[in-house]
């Protein structure tokens, strides 16, 4: 099982996952725009209950 969020450490953001299996983690640096777009990404998704979604995803 993987758990992964996002964290602000000073004015830098960075990409956190831990594999609970194995006990790793990693932590990666993420520009803002990065961010920005996952975010949009993830509000624009198409709702997998919903048949008749009109929802786009962003390219």
């Amino acid at each position: 099982m993987y758990l992964a969020d996002f964290t602000t450490i000073g004015d830098e953001r960075y990409w956190i996952t831990a594999d609970l299996k194995t006990g790793k983690s990693r932590v990666e640096h993420v520009s803002n725009e990065a961010f920005e777009r996952f975010i949009r990404n993830v509000l624009s998704m198409a709702d997998p209950m919903d048949t008749v979604s009109n929802k786009e995803v962003s390219a």
